[in-house]
């Protein structure tokens, strides 16, 4: 089904495909689904994961991989994409491509470097999602392939989407996103981080698709901090939920806290964050939110509304600690301004801004005074009254 799906769009958005002769055209070009950007030897190594292998073309049996990678290596990335032209048996088309991957090392030697050919190329699409490496090539993750998607990039995509809306350490961040925070004043990027658990190998073999348990898959790891176009570290997970809930995306989560000595789960919802500007040295930020408890082993009474109080001032000041932490460590240790406070000033004070600008990141931006207020209210305790020690 995806497969015809995927013939019928390219058929679509490919005018120069018409009739029999439109059908011949189509098996003369090789459709790129994911491009990862790499680093060797001060070369850049692009790979191109290709829809419609030579193997995709014959008979094969039902889960395996319809995929197959082509790379290339050059100084630059055009004499790179060259090479990849040199040895693919079809036309190479772009117009397709679902999610970008770059390695560590393209991220920190400044990602500029290579927009310039994603911007310029007339076939590409400037929505495709951008992903950072993690402790990996970016090249291995497009080849591991996965039992429930077709496509290693269809996987990759599904991925993002579904984390993003479940999990606050995760964030979808398109190309176009990702250029307009670059070039915003008073705004550094973040990316998604993606890795690979297990072995490599046993990940973009075809048996990978043929097990219950695969041998190897893709993980969503934290945050790639950035500062301008270049990569400055990771932060950790509940780093990346904290900065999620301060640029606003994060809506629905769970949320652990300590409680006399024991872990209560909290589906928090409906966050909303505002920040405002005092003056060009102090913020205030304003989260505001709901949740409920779904998850307990204290022997509490959940219909105290004492009790539930007390849990309510717990989850406020362990969240404002949590934020409050990864604030401070973009200002510290990555002077990298990722929730745009500098822009809001930009917006709000803009003759004040001019004065800050050229030294915004290493000399204001650091010393900027916020002050966290949360207001996080708890809704409802689940569907039991009482939880299951006090049952006993």
């Amino acid at each position: 089904m995806k497969k015809t799906i995927l013939i019928i769009i390219t058929i679509i958005l490919t005018i120069s495909l018409s009739g029999c002769s439109g059908y011949d055209e189509l098996n003369k070009l090789s459709i790129v689904t994911a491009v990862a950007f790499d680093k060797t030897d001060d070369e850049y190594e692009l790979s191109f994961l290709i829809a419609n292998s030579p193997k995709s073309q014959t008979s094969s049996k039902e889960g395996e991989a319809k995929t197959t990678v082509y790379s290339g290596k050059g100084k630059t990335v055009t004499e790179a994409i060259k090479e990849i032209e040199q040895i693919s048996p079809k036309q190479i088309y772009l117009g397709h491509i679902n999610v970008v991957i770059i390695s560590e090392d393209i991220g920190e030697d400044g990602f500029l470097k290579i927009s310039d050919w994603l911007i310029r190329n007339p076939q590409t699409r400037k929505k495709f999602y951008l992903l950072q490496a993690k402790d990996v090539s970016a090249k291995n993750i497009i080849k591991i392939v996965s039992p429930l998607e077709s496509f290693p990039s269809q996987s990759i995509a599904t991925l993002i989407e579904s984390n993003a809306q479940s999990k606050a350490t995760a964030t979808s961040v398109t190309y176009s996103n990702f250029i307009g925070q670059i070039l915003e004043k008073g705004f550094d990027p973040v990316l998604p981080s993606i890795t690979i658990k297990g072995d490599i190998k046993d990940g973009s073999s075809e048996k990978n698709l043929e097990t219950t348990e695969p041998e190897s898959y893709l993980v969503l790891g934290p945050l790639a901090i950035y500062k301008g176009d270049k990569l400055q570290g990771f932060s950790t997970d509940k780093e990346s939920q904290s900065i999620n809930i301060l640029k606003n995306e994060a809506k629905e989560f769970n949320y652990n806290i300590e409680y006399q000595k024991e872990n209560i789960s909290i589906e928090a919802s409906k966050l909303k964050t505002v920040i405002k500007v005092k003056d060009t040295q102090n913020i205030e930020i304003t989260v505001s939110g709901s949740g409920d408890i779904y998850n307990i082993n204290n022997n509490i009474v959940l219909q105290d509304y004492k009790e539930i109080k007390k849990i309510e001032k717990t989850w406020n000041k362990e969240m404002k600690k949590d934020l409050e932490k990864a604030i401070k460590k973009t200002q510290t240790e990555y002077k990298a301004d990722i929730f745009g406070f500098g822009n809001i000033i930009y917006k709000n004070l803009p003759k004040k801004w001019e004065k800050l600008e050229n030294d915004w990141n290493d000399k204001y931006f650091p010393k900027l005074n916020i002050n966290i207020k949360t207001n996080l209210k708890i809704n409802a305790t689940g569907s039991l009254v009482k939880t299951i020690k006090e049952g006993e």
